[in-house]
């Protein structure tokens, strides 16, 4: 697999999963957190039956609660663990469970699982295409899912878009029906000059005739619209999450160091609170606002009370704090405090989803918005309906306060856009 973050070293491996960072797994069981116990180079009897399993559904878990940096030492460990049951199999299969013929798939997989991380989490999207390609080679029948991946991690990168374009057309001729694929071939080969080709596959989306495919479509025009003064080597669409919220802090450094408010509207299970405390210095305070008991109305083909964390409140760094309860309650609550009673709003990550929660927050923070205040909307383009949720909230906003605006960069990949007060 070439250079690749799997090579045959191990302890290489085991350098990545060694990264540090704020997140900690659970202290009760030390083999899923304790690296000597996952290395193979301290000794086969330290490794546990069924460890690469294991790590594997640790990885899972981790990642579903928002906890990206034990996911990846998850998936890392379990990934080296494969490999080495490959490559040695009378000294390393009684890690896992699985068979040959299975844990080749289960590699890619967890390759691919890395790759995503390293894409949205870690802003590597050098390290997510290696990865991707692992995946694809590994894998006896690779996934639209890889060479999609693929596709948008060369993109982010500012790699070759020929390359990129080659990645996407074999992921839809894995997946022709996948409308996110299409999505992505159809925008790369606009941008390429293939002018026969993108009409072809924007006529086929639009011909399909539901809200998913036609909102692609038109988010792409809009995006186009908005972003057409930026040159096309500049124009980034396939930016992470990490990768937006540090954008979107850099331009509201000024404000941030003159006191300004870092405020995060919507947390769940703080996978972008993590993210802003590693981007951010330690005595930054930035406060969360959520209720923790998940949607409170229905939210496209969500049901009420999804992302709930049943009231749980996540552990993140001592630098942030939350502040439990509906938008409309805690948010004026919080800026009537005696100490906030002048401070402006530097920046804010609005992951309200709903029309009427964000409508909740831009009422409520209205009067310290300023010029130079960054906004980040985490739902804002490519989803069924997007017009509706929290563009339409800002919009209307917009209108209603006198802000003045404009995007500094959208994500097609994270659905986000950035936007700068004026």
């Amino acid at each position: 697999m070439g250079a690749s973050p799997l090579g045959a070293q191990t302890g290489t491996a085991m350098d990545f999963a060694r990264r540090p960072g704020p997140d900690t797994p659970p202290s009760h069981d030390p083999s899923l957190h304790d690296p000597s116990f996952h290395d193979p180079s301290f000794g086969y009897p330290a490794l546990a039956t069924q460890e690469a399993d294991r790590s594997f559904s640790a990885g899972v878990h981790y990642e579903s609660a928002g906890l990206f940096r034990p996911a990846l030492q998850s998936f890392h460990s379990a990934a080296t663990l494969y490999k080495c049951a490959l490559d040695h199999p009378p000294e390393f299969s009684h890690t896992t469970r699985h068979g040959p013929g299975q844990i080749r798939p289960l590699l890619a997989y967890a390759c691919v699982r890395l790759a995503h991380l390293e894409h949205d989490a870690l802003d590597d999207p050098a390290a997510a295409s290696r990865l991707y390609l692992d995946a694809i080679e590994l894998d006896p029948e690779p996934s639209a899912v890889s060479f999609d991946g693929l596709g948008t991690s060369l993109e982010a990168n500012g790699g070759p878009r020929e390359e990129a374009l080659e990645a996407y057309r074999k992921a839809h001729e894995r997946s022709p029906s996948a409308q996110a694929v299409a999505f992505h071939l159809a925008v790369c080969a606009e941008r390429s000059g293939d002018g026969v080709l993108s009409r072809e596959l924007f006529d086929r989306l639009r011909s399909l005739g539901g809200v998913g495919a036609n909102s692609l479509v038109d988010s792409w025009g809009y995006v186009r619209w908005h972003m057409r003064k930026t040159g096309a080597e500049e124009l980034n669409l396939h930016r992470g999450t990490r990768a937006m919220l540090e954008l979107g802090l850099e331009r509201a450094r000024p404000l941030i160091e003159s006191g300004g408010l870092v405020c995060e509207f919507g947390v769940s299970y703080g996978r972008s609170t993590r993210i802003l405390a590693e981007l951010l210095p330690p005595a930054q305070r930035i406060v969360g606002f959520d209720s923790f008991e998940g949607l409170p109305q229905a939210w496209g083909g969500e049901p009420a009370g999804s992302y709930t964390t049943n009231g749980e409140v996540p552990s993140v760094a001592p630098n942030v704090e939350f502040r439990a309860g509906l938008f409309a309650d805690t948010v004026p609550a919080f800026l009537a405090e005696p100490d906030q009673s002048s401070s402006p709003l530097a920046f804010a990550n609005v992951d309200c989803d709903l029309y009427s929660s964000t409508n909740d927050v831009l009422e409520a923070i209205q009067s310290r918005v300023v010029a130079g205040t960054i906004l980040v909307f985490d739902e804002y383009i490519c989803h069924p309906t997007w017009r509706q949720d929290e563009f339409r909230s800002f919009r209307e906003s917009c209108k209603r306060f006198g802000w003045s605006y404009e995007y500094l960069a959208f994500s097609l990949t994270s659905k986000q856009a950035i936007v700068r007060i004026i």
